[in-house]
């Protein structure tokens, strides 16, 4: 495979910069509300769960967590069913990037897109587990150190 280097217009950087940075402003102006009702709560805290409670969201920030009403009118409402909601889990010790047993199993035939979609794959597997870090000890960095 051959080096490749790419060139990015500086206009091209400025318009990302600048699109970005109003996304963000755009965004704390107004942070969309989510409340999650009907749900018993563990916080990673205390060894009793919060029952029956009601969990605000703004952002990506937890703002309220009440046994009592939370008033939140434009707020999207999810009724958790009695569920329990907790703290996104780290994984600290995964491979998303292996598929295979050994090296030479995964070096046959094996593209970039192959390892990309398994690698994607995988990381939607840890996210319906609950685990939102994952950190991917030694992932696919082994074919970057070889220059491939």
């Amino acid at each position: 495979m051959t080096n490749m280097r790419m060139s990015i217009c500086p206009a091209v950087v400025v318009a990302a910069v600048f699109g970005f940075s109003a996304a963000v402003q755009a965004q704390d102006e107004e942070d969309p509300q989510t409340l999650f009702t009907n749900v018993h709560v563990f916080d990673g805290v205390n060894e009793q769960r919060i029952e029956n409670a009601n969990v605000l969201v703004e952002g990506n920030l937890i703002k309220t967590v009440s046994t009592e009403a939370v008033d939140a009118p434009n707020a999207v409402v999810i009724d958790g069913g009695g569920r329990t909601l907790s703290p996104g889990f780290v994984e600290n010790h995964a491979h998303l990037m292996l598929m295979g047993p050994t090296l030479p199993a995964m070096e046959a035939n094996t593209t970039w897109e192959d390892f990309a979609i398994h690698g994607a794959r995988m990381a939607e597997m840890y996210l319906m587990q609950g685990f939102t870090t994952v950190r991917d000890a030694g992932g696919g960095q082994w074919r970057v150190a070889q220059g491939n």
